[in-house]
């Protein structure tokens, strides 16, 4: 299994854009990476249709996307964006990242 953490980091990312493309109808999508102090961080953003909550947290793809998100110390959140659509988020501590390899 692919150990390192900017492979999880890819993963996560590749997944969330398959969903936009999927499921939110929106022709845009928003990506933004911040190496800061403490953490690598990870959002992906879309205007589309949004999502249903329950469907969320049963989505295979979804739970892939968590799973790596733990194996990397990191956390993954998943909520409405502003003007509507899906705001998807990881969160992984520096020391993790770097230890892993991103």
């Amino acid at each position: 299994m692919e150990t390192g953490a900017g492979v999880h980091v890819y993963r996560v990312l590749q997944e969330a854009l398959n969903n936009v493309c999927r499921h939110s109808g929106a022709r845009q999508a928003w990506i933004r990476l911040k190496f800061s102090v403490n953490s690598l961080e990870l959002e992906v953003e879309d205007h589309g249709i949004g999502f249903v909550t329950e469907k969320t947290q049963r989505g295979i793809g979804l739970v892939a996307m968590r799973e790596r998100a733990e194996l990397i110390g990191g956390v993954l959140a998943i909520s409405p964006g502003a003007p509507g659509g899906t705001l998807v988020r990881l969160e992984v501590p520096r020391d993790k990242a770097e230890a892993h390899g991103a």
